[in-house]
């Protein structure tokens, strides 16, 4: 009995071998493509079959052609070659079975010519599977080199960071108990430490976006839009900026969006508005309801850089300059969780930035 089951496990074997590879094959290309090949092996069969049975001097080399495409899907590109081979011999054999056509010279004009397809078929595969090693590798060496820049940019943050911020805490504590005039120096050394923090901070951030998965959940956006206000008082009151908010107390600003990303966006907006703006200015935050969509607006009087509301549109100006690389990610930013950041002028020549998102009761629709 145990004999009889080895042997049925030896029989069984090469028959399950072939399933196994169709379904590791369908599992990497699709299904749809495990069905192509399968009928274009079965084609090649039939094509075989019809001409071991005809005396015909008809090549049926066109239909062996497909079969070495297929090669397209081997791991080893030299499996072209194999099939080439198998489609020839498969034309000779059947040049000579079940006999020999008695027009000799057609016959074998018919089956060179047959073959001359099938290997200028293989040379073209061959082609395209050395294209697509190549491409292969190069992407390959590309995301390696991406990899690698972003373990630089963020280690070289983090070295950054750490003595920055410790610089910026030192400086606070300075200019608490230091003399009056040095307190005006002080704080704007302060200011400008917490701008560099901020660039770093966006420059890792742009880096890592693209791969970065931002999941949408039901927020507060007038919680969001205090946080980031709150969080900038102190730099507006440093640089004697008047900074307000408005909030309406009822409804609620629900909406449907990755907090993170927005957070960063209102932080970003209401950083650039108190650094843009002299002192003395002003910059104002306040929220817009409507039926299905909520905005936070933020207006100030500064000035931005030449073209910076222009060039932070732009792929790769607006990774490059440091004066514009927080709008740059946040117009990123907003793309990302479905949401608009428009810039505009109000009056008085205000600059006012609106980010607008959907809300929750309209995006769960």
């Amino acid at each position: 009995m145990t004999q009889s089951l080895l042997a049925r496990g030896r029989l069984a074997a090469p028959i399950a071998a072939p399933t196994r590879l169709l379904t590791r094959f369908g599992a990497r290309h699709g299904h749809w493509i495990t069905a192509l090949i399968a009928a274009i092996y079965s084609g090649c069969l039939t094509a075989f079959a019809a001409d071991m049975v005809l005396i015909t001097p008809l090549a049926f080399g066109v239909f062996y052609a497909p079969l070495v495409a297929t090669a397209i899907y081997h791991e080893d590109k030299r499996a072209v070659w194999v099939l080439a081979a198998l489609a020839s011999a498969l034309v000779v054999i059947g040049a000579l079975f079940p006999a020999v056509y008695p027009d000799i010279a057609t016959m074998l004009t018919n089956r060179a010519l047959s073959i001359a397809a099938v290997l200028a078929t293989a040379a073209f595969v061959w082609h395209a599977r050395r294209t697509q090693d190549r491409l292969a590798d190069q992407t390959a060496r590309a995301e390696a080199a991406e990899r690698v820049k972003g373990e630089v940019l963020t280690n070289l943050s983090q070295e950054i960071r750490t003595p920055l911020h410790s610089m910026i805490g030192i400086l606070e504590l300075v200019a608490a108990s230091g003399r009056p005039e040095h307190t005006a120096a002080l704080t704007m050394v302060r200011g400008a430490g917490r701008r560099l923090a901020a660039t770093v901070d966006n420059l890792v951030d742009l880096t890592q976006l693209e791969g970065r998965h931002l999941p949408p959940e039901t927020v507060d956006l007038g919680t969001l839009l205090r946080q980031a206000v709150e969080a900038r008082r102190r730099d507006a009151a440093a640089r004697q900026i008047e900074l307000s908010l408005h909030i309406p107390t009822a409804p609620p600003a629900q909406i449907h969006a990755n907090p993170w990303a927005v957070r960063r966006i209102l932080e970003n907006v209401v950083g650039d508005a108190i650094a843009y703006t002299a002192p003395g200015g002003t910059v104002a935050a306040r929220l817009d309801l409507n039926q299905d969509r909520v905005a936070a607006e933020i207006s100030d009087t500064g000035t931005r850089p030449p073209g910076a509301l222009n060039l932070a549109t732009d792929p790769d100006l607006g990774r490059l300059m440091p004066s514009v690389m927080g709008i740059a990610l946040s117009h990123r930013l907003a793309r990302a969780i479905g949401a608009t950041l428009s810039y505009g002028t109000g009056g008085g020549g205000q600059t006012v930035a609106r980010l607008t998102c959907a809300a929750a009761d309209q995006a769960s629709r």
